[in-house]
């Protein structure tokens, strides 16, 4: 049973776990499904504020545990250690996620929109994991993205919140801030949260960063995409939510 806890990172130890095809696919069909269930039987939650209240305290309650159980197990394996903090853009905006549950915060919904759904899409589309379904880590992170990717979308079908230009201009400056604070944690303590550092050491991790002119060319690239992203999320957005109506 212990065994099934086992929680070493990968990026120590250099073991990573291969995974079969179901295990890296069936989880995306799983967010498919949900999204279609979401966007399906919205009017029963908007109907019913007492029945969306309840289902997202649940949703929220098992979201907290499964986040915070992550740093747990980091923390009682590595104890005051870098790999310990949350400063990933994923963990910020599942931390964020959570606050949007119960909180039903629209400036948090835009950042979670745009950066929980695109960072929770690549996240499962390319899972870095390092574990297969024989151990809790495997569910955690699989679950954990799962819920970052619906969350924004049961709030766009169920409370209609669709984000405006303002909204999405403020979602990227909140990025804009937690990516430079990153920038210079990440030179002073010699981490790589959020994938931005000026360390020439890092190419010998990260080596596809040869391809976009190095350190710290490469930054560049990272804010065209950036823009790139939430542009096309913006537009994406709002044409799905105009045809809402063939979701019946």
């Amino acid at each position: 049973m212990l065994e099934f806890f086992t929680y070493d990172s990968p990026y120590r130890t250099g073991v990573f776990m291969e995974l079969s095809f179901l295990e890296k696919y069936g989880p995306i069909f799983l967010i498919i499904i949900g999204a279609i269930l979401i966007a399906k039987y919205r009017n029963i939650f908007k109907k019913n504020p007492l029945l969306d209240r309840n289902f997202r305290i649940i949703i929220g309650i098992i979201f907290m545990v499964i986040y915070l159980s992550h740093y747990l197990l980091n923390f009682l394996l590595y104890g005051f250690d870098t790999i310990v903090l949350p400063f990933q853009l994923c963990s910020i905006s599942m931390f964020l996620a959570i606050i949007l549950i119960f909180t039903k915060n629209r400036t948090v919904f835009s950042f979670v929109l745009y950066t929980g759904v695109i960072g929770g899409l690549i996240s499962v589309f390319v899972p870095v994991i390092g574990y297969d379904s024989t151990f809790y880590r495997y569910y955690q992170y699989e679950i954990a993205h799962a819920i970052l990717i619906l969350t924004p979308i049961y709030f766009i079908f169920v409370h209609d919140y669709i984000p405006n230009v303002k909204e999405t201009i403020y979602a990227y400056l909140i990025l804009q801030f937690f990516a430079k604070f990153m920038l210079v944690f990440n030179y002073f303590y010699h981490t790589d949260f959020m994938f931005v550092f000026l360390d020439p050491i890092k190419i010998e991790k990260f080596p596809v960063i040869e391809k976009f002119g190095g350190i710290p060319l490469y930054l560049i690239w990272v804010e065209i995409a950036a823009v790139v992203a939430f542009i096309i999320s913006y537009q994406a957005v709002h044409f799905f939510t105009k045809n809402k109506k063939e979701f019946k």
